[in-house]
């Protein structure tokens, strides 16, 4: 490909609304175990290469509290697609912290996606929903 075609595929991609900067993730969380139900709805940006706290929520349950922190980082992004990669974490009552769950996700603009984990053991159900829309 010459010069002006790679110019003009990089021009094409530009004008689309995914490559563009204003548009932000929409991120549901949602936590189901035996006794309880939690969840969590944000908006944010995220910066190409950099781990972001999407949120950080402490949850009763009888005598105990669970401290979750769920982060996410963009690996990739093109005129039709965004990778992410998310993490949500428990800290555990030694201090130590446990993954819950860890998916890449591809999505694009305006076109959600979600992910479902359930742990037998544990009797838990973890969902994400996540959107890319535009600002």
């Amino acid at each position: 490909m010459n010069e002006w075609g790679k110019g003009l595929v990089l021009f094409s991609a530009l004008l689309s609304p995914l490559a563009m900067a204003d548009w932000l993730l929409d991120v549901n969380f949602e936590l189901t175990s035996e006794n309880t139900k939690q969840s969590v709805n944000t908006s944010l940006s995220l910066l190409p290469g950099e781990e972001t706290v999407i949120f950080g929520t402490s949850l009763e349950e009888g005598n105990s509290n669970r401290e979750l922190v769920g982060s996410a980082e963009l690996l990739e992004y093109s005129a039709e697609e965004v990778k992410i990669a998310f993490t949500v974490k428990e800290r555990l009552d030694d201090g130590a912290w446990r993954t819950i769950i860890s998916p890449v996700l591809s999505t694009g603009l305006n076109g959600p996606t979600s992910f479902v984990s359930t742990n037998d053991a544990s009797k838990e159900q973890v969902k994400l929903q996540v959107e890319v829309t535009s600002v």
